[in-house]
């Protein structure tokens, strides 16, 4: 036999070789997702990243009680912002914008 015959007959048996791995590693994936399905494997994710996060989360929280504080009083004057402003506004007098039209608007006092 010549060197090229021998070279192909090599390389059908690797290509034989690798062909049995890939219907091996097929035939796994099809005997996993029967046993238990996408759904079922997402919803576990899932779980399990959201567990984690939250953990990261207590973790940061239980390290840094100053980042919780001042994330809760943003939180807080952001939700408030609208019965603050009007408190301010009568404590200090306030002028208002009533918008006329596109692009236009005329200053008021309000008192």
């Amino acid at each position: 036999m010549s060197k090229a015959e021998l070279r192909l007959i090599a390389d059908r048996q690797h290509r034989e070789a690798a062909r049995q791995l890939v219907d091996t590693g097929v035939e796994q994936v099809k005997a996993d997702l029967s046993a238990r399905g996408i759904g079922g494997r997402i919803k576990d994710t899932v779980i399990k990243e959201t567990d984690e996060a939250v953990a990261t989360g207590i973790d940061v929280v239980s390290e840094n009680k100053a980042v919780l504080a001042g994330t809760f009083s943003v939180l807080l004057v952001w939700w408030l912002r609208g019965p603050l402003g009007r408190l301010l506004g009568r404590i200090f007098g306030s002028k208002s914008v009533t918008v006329q039209g596109p692009g236009e608007s005329a200053w008021s006092d309000q008192e």
